[in-house]
């Protein structure tokens, strides 16, 4: 009998001694949680082709590629080439920058001029040029205009490019939003 009192008290202190680690070890836990959305909707900003564009423009949600063909020592504008249209509700901020500078050594000149057009018809204000054969950069938030709903950024190319050049040469333009 002593036996079984003795095994009985065993596991009776066994349990016992469970259920205070238990119990110890689940008060130091401390939870934390995501409570997470996502909301599916348009494009805020999107690209649209001007009617001089190149014919191998594409326009792929965020990304333009299009291919200016010009020649030698010829002075060339696009002049309607490329556009940028707010269709979100709200105005928003840009940064736009040459990710990708053209070497300065081909070309006499290489520039990106952006115009800013509100109000419908309205009129096209000029708001900055960039020098595509640097990093150059324009940003609204430096008191400039932000794009404003409905409204369209306008991009116009001006390339001469120096009579020793041939062959691609390749730029990038970056636009950032919030």
């Amino acid at each position: 009998m002593n036996v079984k009192y003795k095994k009985c008290m065993k596991i009776v202190t066994l349990l016992i001694t469970a259920l205070i680690i238990g119990s110890v070890s689940a008060a130091t836990y401390t939870y934390m949680y995501i409570d997470g959305s996502i909301t599916v909707g348009t494009q805020k900003l999107v690209w649209i082709a001007g009617s001089d564009a190149p014919g191998d423009i594409s326009v792929a949600g965020g990304t333009v590629t299009m291919d200016l063909d010009v020649q030698p020592g010829v002075n060339q504008n696009f002049t309607e080439a490329l556009f940028l249209k707010n269709q979100d509700s709200a105005s928003h901020n840009l940064t736009i920058t040459v990710t990708t500078a053209l070497s300065g050594s081909y070309f006499d000149i290489a520039n990106a001029f952006i115009y800013e057009n509100a109000t419908t018809p309205g009129t096209w204000t000029y708001l900055d040029t960039l020098t595509l054969t640097t990093n150059d950069q324009y940003s609204s938030y430096t008191g400039n205009t932000p794009l404003v709903n409905g409204g369209y950024y306008r991009f116009t190319f001006e390339i001469q490019a120096d009579l020793a050049a041939s062959g691609p040469y390749n730029f990038d333009i970056q636009v950032v939003y919030e």
